[in-house]
């Protein structure tokens, strides 16, 4: 065929095919049709078929049931969202349960410390009369010796005793009230009076100047151990006193548990 006559029937082809394209796409798709008159004709429900073009292009599918939930569930994009509450650390958990259980020591009630009972006091000196006292804690006896005239706390001639328990310590405060010197000593009980002191029948049981006397209102303290038993005499030591009777018996009684001071028995 010749050229010049080629190209206008090229033309008239190629505008012919884009007429029929442009037609089918118009047109319905012949088995769409049947299927709306099969729908029609037998009152069933069309079935919806997936578009598999409309999918590919980007047409939105139907969702599913878990599609539709997890939809609803999930919040929007704008709605604020909440922080989700911190849970408590197992620590912190733990450390707030121990606080709130007592410990097993504090449940038992805590043992108060008994406090030590009181030591007991030592008796005190038992004041037996106005010449006497007693310290039973340390076994002494305190006598008091005033001298007067030719007499010791008022008695003569043995006519007063002093009674003390064994192995007390004896302490006799001398005191000298009468104007003609006086002394004192612990002379044996048996056999006569002595003329004078100078020989005590205990160690260290006299007073200073105990031949000489001491002079009116002088003091002098004699301090020694009595022995388990045996009876004495206290006597002036000055030449001639106890020999008129300036003297006083002094016993010590084994069965004695505390001195005692007063006029002699017969």
């Amino acid at each position: 065929m010749p050229t010049h006559a080629v190209a206008p029937f090229y033309r008239r082809a190629s505008w012919s095919i884009l007429a029929m394209c442009l037609i089918a796409a118009c047109s319905p798709h012949p088995s769409a049709r049947t299927a709306e008159e099969r729908t029609a004709a037998t009152g069933a429900q069309p079935t919806v078929q997936s578009n598999d073009s409309e999918t590919a292009l980007g047409a939105p599918s139907a969702p599913t049931a878990a599609e539709s939930t997890s939809g609803a569930a999930a919040p929007s994009a704008t709605a604020p969202v909440k922080p989700a509450p911190k849970k408590p650390s197992p620590v912190a958990k733990k450390s707030t349960s121990a606080a709130e259980k007592p410990t097993a020591a504090a449940e038992q009630p805590t043992a108060t410390p008994e406090s030590p009972a009181p030591a007991t006091p030592p008796p005190a000196p038992a004041q037996t009369d106005e010449w006497v006292t007693y310290d039973a804690a340390s076994n002494t006896v305190t006598f008091k010796l005033e001298a007067g005239p030719f007499s010791f706390n008022g008695f003569s001639s043995g006519g007063g005793t002093l009674t003390v328990p064994p192995k007390s310590t004896v302490v006799m405060n001398f005191v000298q009230n009468d104007g003609t010197p006086h002394s004192a000593e612990v002379a044996s009980g048996e056999g006569p009076l002595p003329n004078s002191g100078g020989d005590p029948a205990i160690q260290r049981a006299y007073t200073n100047k105990v031949v000489e006397g001491l002079p009116q209102g002088a003091k002098d303290v004699i301090r020694f151990q009595a022995p388990e038993s045996g009876s004495y005499r206290i006597v002036c030591g000055v030449p001639g006193h106890a020999l008129s009777g300036m003297w006083l018996w002094f016993k010590i009684d084994p069965a004695a548990k505390a001195p005692t001071f007063g006029a002699s028995k017969n």
